[in-house]
């Protein structure tokens, strides 16, 4: 069997091809290529072999060995139709883009950390994450602008499917400098946020630092005013959570907020601030929002799995 006569699979398909046809004419139309290249194609083999494929008629034969190089090839080249449907689904699966939607502080504090794991396991994944309030990240997600979302379970959920990661109460947050700014005859140990009129004294004389009603935060924050009965003298009017957390901290009100944007943010609150849990307020579901009708990729499967595992954790884990 000679040495110099690499074979390749274009050698094969020209000889199952004319192993069919029994007929070089035809074989080379079926194949577009001359008659001299299709028995080049055949001569190669048999040199590789060291044996005839075919007796040279009229009428053309197929030898025993071309019978058996025959049913070899088709086999061959079955997995090598197989291997290459493979390859190019890994590959597409291992490229593309991924859109993800989220509100800018769960952006700035939550998905950091996830993106890092997700591009470690697929590099050639083009992320895209699209920010804005709640609302703008529903819409987009309503209109499949994005893939999934993470954030707050969406109110009308029609034709989204949502996996749960955990409860996300809401919290007040206050500084002792702003109470004791606003009610300076009284001790800020005498107030208890746990005490209903306490805290209504508390909201309706300190700086509220209010989120716009299209937010969530803003229209939670709001309905809970609403039905207490509670009116803020002093409201200041933000557009941004970030900038809420921020005014916050740096003592010039008290705010609503979600438990995991106050405990994940960079502002160090549990130091010196007041927090304290809002009574008779329910804590929102926090959620992987998925189009119904959208195709689960391999990379999008993993990026669920990943922000399972990372933020799949009860509140009080939170707290540590």
């Amino acid at each position: 069997m000679g040495v110099d006569y690499m074979i390749s699979f274009l050698n094969l398909e020209f000889f199952l091809i004319l192993s069919e046809e029994l007929n070089f004419n035809i074989a080379a139309k079926k194949l577009h290529i001359t008659q001299q290249t299709l028995s080049g194609h055949i001569r190669k083999l048999e040199i590789h072999f060291g044996t005839k494929l075919f007796k040279y008629g009229p009428p053309l034969e197929i030898t025993p060995a071309g019978i058996l190089l025959r049913s070899y090839a088709a086999e061959l080249l079955e997995k090598k139709k197989r291997m290459e449907n493979d390859m190019l689904t890994l590959r597409a699966a291992k490229s593309g883009t991924l859109r993800i939607g989220c509100t800018f502080a769960r952006a700035q504090f939550q998905l950091p950390q996830i993106i890092k794991d997700f591009n470690n396991k697929y590099p050639f994944i083009q992320v895209k994450i699209f920010e804005g309030n709640t609302p703008d990240v529903e819409e987009m997600l309503m209109k499949r602008n994005v893939d999934l979302s993470i954030g707050f379970v969406p109110e009308t959920g029609q034709n989204i499917i949502s996996l749960p990661l955990y409860d996300d109460p809401f919290l007040i947050v206050i500084h002792p400098s702003v109470i004791s700014k606003y009610f300076p005859d009284r001790k800020t140990t005498v107030f208890s946020l746990d005490d209903h009129k306490t805290l209504k004294e508390i909201i309706e004389n300190c700086p509220f630092l209010s989120l716009p009603l299209r937010t969530t935060i803003g229209k939670i924050s709001s309905a809970y005013l609403a039905s207490n009965n509670i009116s803020p003298k002093h409201t200041i009017e933000l557009r941004d959570v970030g900038t809420m957390l921020a005014m916050c901290y740096e003592e010039v009100g008290f705010m609503f907020c979600p438990k995991t944007l106050v405990r994940l943010s960079t502002y160090p609150f549990s130091e010196k601030h007041i927090i304290h849990r809002i009574p008779h307020l329910s804590a929102l579901k926090i959620a992987i929002n998925i189009p119904e009708d959208h195709h689960l990729s391999e990379p999008m499967e993993s990026f669920i799995e990943i922000v399972q595992t990372s933020l799949g954790v009860t509140p009080d884990v939170l707290d540590e």
